[in-house]
């Protein structure tokens, strides 16, 4: 198998430890390029894929060897002595991420390869610098774990042709897979790993792919951290995520009892806060709360007519992405509450309420990007 024609994410997180890789490829079992190592980082050899060289990465990441040491030993040292028809990608998780890839001037175009902090992109034979472009714009701006984001950076690639081989098939790939390991993973056994071998004609593996990350979400959903602060005196807030607590008192243990309020025609005292509603909630001093959940990403907010207190979800939402097929929203009538009093606000932050008014009753929607 030469697994040339592919393209492909290496990456970890050095806030849980964890360590994944994904790609897909125009020809079947391109999982054969993915070396993941629990607690260290991740390999991916590709373009004439050579398994000598492949062991030789693993070896030499067991060592402790830095990403950028073992990319310029395979060029010294490959098994064929043609280290120019190569693309590697290697990541690891010390000092918060090191990366370093090599893509050989032999390899076929369009080829490259980008590199951040915490992760390698790369990719030969593909329709153009698009798809890993697109790849890493959505990997660094989709929030979650580890997993969640390299499922988005491989939905940015699905693109007919993005293996350019398919582009006749109007597909991306023929096959594809994401793995991610905890550090206390044994190396054969991941806690996430997901791999489409292969796909019918006209199907696109990531699609495939897609549908079974779904199935394994439904039973392994993230949970996150948002960290929300607050002001002296009273703050507008909202609950950004799913928890087993939804107290204002275990929510903001800070906040001075008796002083959470709902809005609905008039103010109505609350212990609870439910998602898409804002409340006041007064504390006596500056400071900030943790909150730990599952993310929401999608939320239907029922509205009446005039003024409203809403709240955002996981993600920071636009103004202009508000979701409002009614067309109730009185333009220019979103609120924010801070200390110099109220202001036009044009983004929903997590953890904070807005006032917003509307010309008659109805819904709108809040959707993460």
């Amino acid at each position: 198998m030469s697994a040339q024609d592919t393209f492909s994410i290496v990456a970890v997180d050095p806030e849980t430890g964890e360590t994944g890789s994904a790609g897909a490829s125009c020809i079947n079992g391109s999982i054969i390029i993915s070396d993941v190592h629990p607690g260290v980082g991740a390999i991916h050899t590709q373009s004439y894929w050579n398994a000598q060289n492949q062991n030789t990465a693993s070896q030499l990441m067991d060592q402790g060897l830095p990403p950028w040491f073992i990319i310029q030993y395979l060029i010294d040292n490959d098994a064929q002595g043609n280290p120019t028809i190569r693309q590697y990608g290697i990541v690891d998780l010390v000092d918060g991420g090191r990366s370093a890839a090599y893509t050989g001037e032999n390899c076929f175009d369009y080829k490259d390869h980008i590199l951040g902090d915490t992760y390698s992109i790369q990719g030969n034979i593909l329709i153009g610098p698009e798809v890993l472009d697109s790849m890493e714009v959505r990997f660094n701006y989709t929030s979650g774990s580890l997993a969640v984001r390299l499922m988005a950076a491989m939905q940015a690639a699905k693109i007919p042709g993005a293996d350019s081989r398919c582009l006749d098939d109007g597909i991306s790939s023929l096959s594809a897979f994401i793995r991610v390991a905890k550090s206390t993973n044994n190396p054969d056994s991941l806690y996430f790993h997901l791999n489409v071998n292969n796909t019918p004609s006209g199907v696109d593996p990531i699609d495939t792919l897609q549908d079974l990350f779904d199935i394994w979400y439904a039973e392994h959903p993230d949970v996150i951290t948002i960290t929300v602060e607050f002001q002296n005196g009273w703050n507008l807030v909202g609950l950004p995520l799913e928890v087993d607590d939804s107290s204002y008192n275990f929510l903001f243990p800070d906040a001075i009892n008796g002083t959470l309020y709902s809005f609905d025609s008039g103010y109505n005292l609350e212990t609870n806060l439910i998602h898409g509603e804002g409340y006041w909630l007064r504390f006596n001093q500056s400071s900030s709360t943790y909150i730990t959940g599952i993310p929401i990403n999608e939320i239907t907010i029922s509205l009446s007519e005039g003024w409203n207190l809403i709240s955002g979800i996981t993600q920071i939402v636009n103004e202009a992405d508000i979701q409002d097929p009614g067309g109730i929203i009185i333009p220019n009538t979103l609120y924010s509450f801070t200390s110099d009093g109220y202001t036009n606000a044009e983004i929903l932050k997590p953890g904070k309420g807005y006032w917003i008014r509307t010309n008659n009753s109805g819904a709108i929607i809040l959707i993460s990007n």
